[in-house]
C-alpha cells in the first residue's frame, strides 16, 4: 500500500465504525497559546476532551499534521521525522478501553493484513481491563508486557490537559534486527520492535502543578504515524524509503550528483534535506515564519540545518581530508602549517563554489508540494509563499555560514594544533607556538579566542599571556557562547561544524551561559519607577487591589492608600516632592501591552498633584507618578481623580485603529500575520507585524483604504470580560507566548449585531464606542525593524489633521517659490527634476567616460608576479560605486587578475581589491589583500576573497600603500 491508501484505509474503516472524518488542524495550535505547535492528534480535541466544547459528533477520526520540537536533532537517521501525520480516532465519553482495542486489532490484523505473531502489546502497569480485552482477541500473554509510566502513560499535549495511561501494538522485525539479547522486546532501544499504533485511554486531567485529577467523562484518544506504518505496509527499513520521501529523495539526489546509499554520510545529508524541508514547507503554510523566538526560531533552526547539509553534500562533497588529519599527520608545528596551509586553499575554492550556487532549498519544496498537495491543499494554495520565505531564509543562511564557517575552522585549528604541541614543553617552544598560530590566523576574534586557551605544559607561557589551559580535544562552552552571543552563529551547527575536525563541544557549559544570560536579560527587563521602587518594591508592600474604572469613566472619587517618595512608603507628601500615589479605585490606565500611561491630576481638600504617568509595577496594581504642586497629600484622604480626556482619547482613537489595522493586514497579505507588539501615543502609534517583505504601494494603499472605509462606517467597538477559552471559540486571537488569565476581556468590532465582526482580539487597553470617532486614519510609513518582522507607524484623528495641515503648509510654501498654485506647483516641480535627474545622469555618465579613459591607461601598467597579472593604481571616482563599475570593466578587460584601486572620498583614502575566480581558488584573497594595504594608510578593512573594501586616515599614503600590492602577491 502506498501512503495515501492506507490514509484512505484508516479514515474509511472508522466511518464504518460511526466516525465522522474531520479535517486536519493547523499546526499552529489555535486558541492554546501554552502550546508551542500541534504535537499530537488530540490538540484539536482537547477541548471536546474537557468539557469546554461539544464535538459534532462523540466519535471522530482524523489524519493529523503533527511536529515536535524534541527529534530535530536526531533527524537523519533512519527513523526521526519532525512532522509526520498521526492517524487517529477518537471518543469523547462514549467508547473505551474494550471497543478502542478491538477496532485497532481488526484494523492491523484484517485491513492490513499483519501477522498475529508478529504482534506485540504493551500496557500499562495496574492495567488488567486492558490486558484482559487483549487475551480475549487471542493475543497471547508471552506477547503482553506491563510497562512503568515512561513508556506507556501518555500526555498531556503541553504543561496541561488530558492525559492517561496507554496500549501499544508493536510489530516484531524478528531475531534478526535485535540486539540479540534474551531481555530484547518491544521496550529495547533496538530495531528490532517498532510502535505502530498508541491507544491512549483518556480519563485525567493534568493542571499547572502536575496534579491529575479524574475527567468528567472518559475518552479514548489513538495515534498511528503514518510514515511508520507506510514503512511497515512497504517493506521498507526507514521511513525515507517509503513513497511519502522518494520522490523528494530522488530530487535532492538529481540536484547534487550524489546517490542515496552510496555512504552513511550521504544518506544522513539527504534524510535531513528531505524531512526539513517538507517539515518547512507544512509550517510555511500554516501561517508560521523565520524569527529568533517561538514558533518562527523552529522554522529558522530546520531551514539552517537543512542548509548546512546541502553544504555537506556539495561544498564539502570533494573535500579531502579535514583539518586535523592534515595536521595528525604532520611531525612538527612547522609542517604542520605547510599542510594547514594546502587544506585551506581546498577549502578556500570549494567556499567560493558554494557562494555562487544558486537557491536549491525552493526547488526541493516543489516536490514536497507536488506529493502531498492532494490531502493538504494549503501547500498547492501558497506554492509561491512558501518557496520565497525558503529562498530568502536559505540565502541569508549560507552568507552567515560561509562568513562564520572560516571562524570556526580557524577555532578548530587553534585546538588541533594544540593536540599535536603537547609534546613540545618548555615556555620557549609555547611562546614559538603562539607567534606561529598569530601568524597563520589573522582574525581578531580568533585572536581573541587564543588569548582565553590553556594548555598544561604553557604553563608559564600562559602567565606571560600567551596560551590558557584548555582540555584537549574539547572546545569550551565559552568559545561556542562567543560566537552565537557576538555572531548569531548557531551552537548546533558550530558543533556539526567542529565535529568534522574531530573536535567534541562543551555544549552543557554552553547551555549554562545562555541560561545565565537569559537571566540577566529577564533582570533587565524587570519594571523600575525608581532606585527601589519597581516590581519587587511594590510586592512587598502588600497594598490593596486597584480597582480600574477608566473603561467607561474619566474622573471618579476615590481615596490615598499608599504614597511613596524617594523610594520609601510615607504617609503624607508635601508641596514640591515627586510623589508615586496608589487609590482604592482609579480610572487612570497603567501603561501596559503598549500603550502610553494616562496623565491628568488627583485633588483633595488639602493639595492637588499633577499626574505625569500612570504605571503597572504589578498585576492589579495602578502607581500614578506626579508632583505635589499644591498643598500636601496624605494616606487616607478623600480625593477626585480626573484623567486628562482629550488626551486619553487621542491614545483610544490610535489603539482602536491598531485593532483595524491588524485586521486589514491580514485581510491583504494573509492570516498568517500576526502582530509583534505596538506603541500607542497620543499623536501616533506604530505596530509591528510579521511579514518577510516590503509592503508594495498598492498594498499599502489598499491597507489604509480598508481601514478608513471601517472608520467611516462607525462600527461599535465592545470590550467584554469572559472565560478564557469561550472568548477563543468566538474568534478572539490569541498568540503564542502570551500569558491570559481564566478571564479575560475581549475587544470586537464589528455590527451592533455583531453580523459582520471586522475584529475580535484579547485585549486590556481603552478603546473608543465606535470607529467612526477615529476621524481619519494615515500610514506615514512602512519599514522593516528584524528579520521577518516590519513595523508600520501611522496617525489617527488630530494627529492626523496636524500632519495633513504641515504636508499642506509645505505645498504651499513650494507653490509661492515657484510663483505659481498648488496644482501648476506639482507640474512645475515634476519638470525641475526632471531637468535635474537628466543633469545628473549626464554629468555621471561623463564621470564614468572619464574613468573610463583613466582604466585603459591602467592597463599599461599591468605587472606580473609569479605569473599573475596584478594591477594597482589611483582613480578620481565620487564614489564607491563607480569604483567597484572600474574594477569590474577591468576584470573583464583582463580575465585573470588581482586589482587594487585607491581614491580619496570625504578627504580619506578609500580602497577597493578584486581578485578573479580562477586566482581565488589558487589561495589568493582580496580581504587580506585590502588589509595590509589599507594598513599603511592608517585603516583596516576586509571582505571576500573574490572582493574586498577598506578605508584609511592619512590620504597622503595612498601611493605607498598601493606599491606595496605586488610585495603581497609575491608573498
Amino acid at each position: 500500500m502506498n501512503s495515501n491508501e492506507i490514509r484512505d484505509l484508516f479514515l474509511r474503516f472508522f466511518e464504518e465504525k460511526g466516525h465522522t472524518v474531520l479535517p486536519s488542524s493547523s499546526l499552529v495550535p489555535h486558541g492554546d497559546p501554552t502550546l508551542l505547535l500541534t504535537s499530537a492528534g488530540m490538540v484539536q480535541m482537547k477541548p471536546y476532551f474537557v468539557g469546554e466544547a461539544t464535538p459534532p459528533n462523540r466519535r471522530l477520526a482524523t489524519s493529523q499534521k503533527c511536529f515536535r520540537t524534541t527529534d530535530i536533532d536526531c533527524v537523519g537517521d533512519a527513523g526521526h521525522l519532525t512532522f509526520f501525520e498521526m492517524l487517529g480516532n477518537f471518543s469523547i465519553g462514549d467508547y473505551f478501553k474494550k471497543e478502542s482495542i478491538e477496532w485497532a486489532w481488526e484494523f492491523v490484523t484484517e485491513r492490513l493484513n499483519l501477522p498475529k505473531e508478529r504482534l506485540w502489546i504493551t500496557v500499562f502497569l495496574d492495567d488488567d481491563e486492558a490486558e484482559g480485552y487483549w487475551l480475549e482477541l487471542g493475543v497471547t500473554k508471552d506477547h503482553i508486557l506491563r510497562c512503568d509510566e515512561k513508556d506507556n502513560f501518555w500526555g498531556p499535549a503541553g504543561e496541561t490537559g488530558p492525559c492517561g495511561p496507554c496500549s501499544e501494538i508493536h510489530y516484531d522485525f524478528g531475531e534478526g534486527f535485535g540486539c540479540g539479547s534474551p531481555d530484547c522486546g518491544p521496550s529495547c532501544d533496538c530495531d528490532r520492535f517498532s510502535e505502530i499504533w498508541n491507544l491512549v485511554f483518556t480519563e485525567l486531567d493534568q493542571d499547572a502543578e502536575g496534579n491529575r485529577t479524574p475527567l468528567k467523562q472518559k475518552n479514548i484518544d489513538t495515534g498511528m504515524g503514518l510514515e511508520r506504518t507506510a514503512a511497515l505496509m512497504q517493506g521498507k527499513s526507514t521511513v525515507y524509503e517509503t513513497d511519502l520521501f522518494t520522490p523528494i529523495i530522488d530530487r535532492i539526489s538529481e540536484l547534487t550528483g550524489r546517490k542515496y546509499g552510496q555512504s552513511d554520510e550521504v544518506n544522513r545529508a539527504m534524510r535531513v534535506i528531505a524531512e526539513h524541508t517538507r517539515a518547512a514547507a507544512f509550517l510555511i503554510a500554516d501561517g508560521v515564519i523565520p524569527s529568533n523566538d517561538g514558533r518562527g526560531y523552529v522554522l529558522r533552526r530546520i531551514l539552517r540545518r537543512a542548509e548546512f547539509f546541502v553544504r555537506q553534500l556539495l561544498y564539502r562533497k570533494h573535500a579531502v581530508a579535514s583539518e586535523h588529519e592534515f595536521i595528525s599527520g604532520a611531525d612538527s608545528i612547522p609542517e604542520a602549517f605547510d599542510r594547514l596551509s594546502e587544506a585551506g586553499k581546498i577549502q578556500d575554492k570549494l567556499m567560493n563554489n558554494f557562494r555562487q550556487m544558486d537557491p536549491f532549498l525552493s526547488k526541493v519544496v516543489d516536490v514536497v508540494i507536488e506529493k502531498m498537495k492532494w490531502q493538504y491543499q494549503e501547500l498547492e494554495i501558497r506554492r509561491e509563499y512558501i518557496k520565497q520565505v525558503v529562498t530568502q531564509e536559505e540565502l541569508k543562511f549560507r552568507k552567515t555560514l560561509l562568513d562564520f564557517e572560516p571562524v570556526v575552522l580557524k577555532m578548530a585549528t587553534i585546538h588541533n594544533l594544540a593536540k599535536i604541541a603537547v609534546p613540545y614543553e618548555g615556555p620557549e617552544q609555547s611562546y614559538q607556538f603562539e607567534i606561529h598560530v598569530m601568524s597563520y590566523v589573522r582574525n581578531e576574534f580568533v585572536h581573541d579566542l587564543i588569548r582565553q586557551l590553556t594548555l598544561e605544559p604553557f604553563k608559564d607561557a600562559a602567565d606571560k599571556g600567551c596560551l590558557a589551559e584548555m582540555q584537549p580535544g574539547m572546545v569550551s562552552g565559552e568559545e561556542i557562547f562567543a560566537l552565537a552571543d557576538t555572531h548569531g552563529f548557531p551552537a548546533e551547527l558550530t558543533a556539526e561544524i567542529l565535529r568534522e575536525q574531530d573536535l567534541e563541544v562543551d555544549l552543557e557549559r554552553y547551555e549554562s551561559l545562555m541560561e545565565a544570560q537569559r537571566a540577566r536579560a529577564r533582570e533587565a527587563q524587570k519594571f523600575g519607577l525608581a532606585d527601589r521602587s519597581g516590581e519587587q518594591f511594590y510586592e512587598s508592600l502588600s497594598l490593596p487591589v486597584t480597582e480600574f474604572v477608566g473603561y467607561d469613566k474619566f474622573s471618579i472619587q476615590s481615596q490615598v492608600v499608599g504614597i511613596v517618595v524617594d523610594g520609601e512608603l510615607v504617609e503624607t507628601a508635601f508641596q514640591g516632592q515627586e510623589v508615586e500615589v496608589i487609590l482604592a479605585a482609579t480610572p487612570f490606565y497603567g501603561e501596559k501591552g503598549g500603550q502610553v500611561g494616562d496623565t491628568g491630576e488627583i485633588q483633595s481638600e488639602k493639595g492637588k498633584i499633577v499626574i505625569s504617568d500612570a504605571q503597572k509595577p504589578i498585576d492589579n496594581l495602578v502607581v500614578h507618578i506626579g508632583k505635589v504642586e499644591e498643598g500636601v497629600i496624605s494616606v487616607n484622604d478623600p480625593v477626585e481623580v480626573k484623567v486628562d480626556r482629550e488626551r486619553r482619547l487621542d491614545i483610544a482613537r490610535n489603539h482602536t485603529a491598531t485593532h483595524l489595522l491588524h485586521a486589514a493586514l491580514r485581510k491583504v497579505l494573509g492570516d498568517q500575520v500576526k502582530q509583534g507588539g505596538s506603541f500607542v501615543a497620543p499623536d501616533h502609534f506604530r505596530f509591528d507585524y510579521t511579514h518577510l517583505v516590503a509592503m508594495s504601494k498598492e498594498e499599502l494603499a489598499e491597507v489604509q483604504k480598508i481601514v478608513n472605509e471601517n472608520i467611516r462606517r462607525s462600527y461599535a467597538v465592545s470590550g467584554r470580560e469572559m472565560p478564557y477559552q469561550q472568548a477563543v471559540e468566538a474568534g478572539a486571537l490569541a498568540f503564542f507566548g502570551e500569558k491570559y488569565g481564566d478571564v479575560v476581556r475581549m475587544v470586537e468590532i464589528g455590527s451592533e449585531d455583531r453580523s459582520q465582526k471586522v475584529s475580535a482580539e484579547l485585549c486590556g487597553g481603552t478603546h473608543l464606542r465606535n470607529t467612526g470617532e477615529i476621524g481619519f486614519f494615515h500610514i506615514t510609513s512602512e519599514k522593516s525593524i528584524g528579520s521577518g518582522l516590519r513595523r508600520i507607524e501611522a496617525v489617527t484623528g488630530r494627529g492626523a489633521e496636524a500632519l495633513a495641515e504641515e504636508r499642506i503648509s509645505v505645498l504651499e510654501n513650494v507653490a509661492s517659490q515657484l510663483e505659481a498654485n498648488s496644482t501648476e506647483a506639482a507640474e512645475k516641480l515634476a519638470l525641475l527634476l526632471s531637468e535635474f535627474n537628466a543633469e545628473r545622469k549626464r554629468a555621471k555618465e561623463l564621470e564614468g567616460e572619464l574613468l573610463r579613459k583613466t582604466a585603459e591607461s591602467l592597463l599599461l601598467n599591468v605587472t606580473q608576479v609569479d605569473g599573475v597579472n596584478v594591477l594597482a593604481g589611483k582613480i578620481e571616482a565620487s564614489n564607491m560605486e563607480l569604483m567597484r563599475e572600474t574594477g569590474d570593466w577591468l576584470k573583464d578587460k583582463l580575465g585573470s587578475a588581482v586589482i587594487v584601486l585607491g581614491v580619496v572620498l570625504d578627504n580619506n583614502p578609500r580602497f577597493l581589491a578584486m581578485v578573479t575566480p580562477d586566482l581565488v581558488g589558487k589561495g589568493i584573497h582580496a580581504g587580506k589583500i585590502i588589509k595590509q594595504v589599507a594598513q599603511v594608510a592608517g585603516g583596516g578593512g576586509g571582505g571576500k576573497p573574490d572582493m574586498a573594501q577598506a578605508g584609511g586616515k592619512d590620504k597622503s599614503k595612498i601611493d605607498e600603500a598601493l606599491k606595496l600590492v605586488p610585495d603581497l602577491i609575491g608573498k
